[in-house]
């Protein structure tokens, strides 16, 4: 599933997955998040465990756009409300798992493939959160160029398209 890009011939829709790993910048997110939790927490003394992500967290786009890879390995989950059992728009928690990785009590797959926001397959390497921040080849942030993916080319559609369709007329 993961070595070939198919592609659904109704609607052109990706049918492979993509891995997931945690990056430095992932891991400083979650100590983020678990920082705030533990303030909070220090504050009301009792356990807060729900941060909104833009309201309470200081984080750059990249970050807040990233975020929410955490959830693949279990370390954060959105906030349901105990009682009306509803998940609160942009509110997170902590996990257990979450919290025991930050501890490295936890070892969690170094490499997830997700297909449609499930995972499909973890690897069996595992990695723990020392391993994360000090080892060497392991980015701050993942970039495109980490993922494997392929480009297609004008010249790699059909010769014999649609006459009606000028969406290549740009590139001739």
């Amino acid at each position: 599933m993961q070595n070939d890009i198919e592609y659904c011939s109704c609607c052109g829709a990706k049918l492979t997955g993509r891995y997931e790993r945690l990056s430095k910048g992932l891991v400083l997110n979650l100590l983020k998040i678990r920082a705030k939790v533990l303030h909070e927490s220090e504050k009301a003394n009792k356990l807060v465990n729900k941060v909104h992500l833009s309201n309470d967290l200081n984080l750059s786009k990249n970050q807040y756009n990233n975020f929410q890879k955490l959830r693949y390995h279990g370390l954060i989950a959105h906030y349901k409300d105990p009682i009306t059992k509803e998940y609160e728009s942009g509110y997170w928690i902590v996990t257990k798992r979450g919290n025991q990785f930050c501890k490295n009590e936890l070892l969690v797959p170094k490499k997830l493939l997700i297909f449609r926001n499930r995972i499909q397959e973890r690897s069996e390497e595992k990695i723990n959160f020392r391993d994360v921040l000090t080892e060497e080849n392991t980015p701050h942030w993942y970039q495109k160029e980490d993922y494997k993916m392929d480009f297609l080319d004008t010249n790699d559609f059909d010769e014999d398209e649609d006459e009606n369709d000028n969406q290549l007329d740009l590139f001739d």
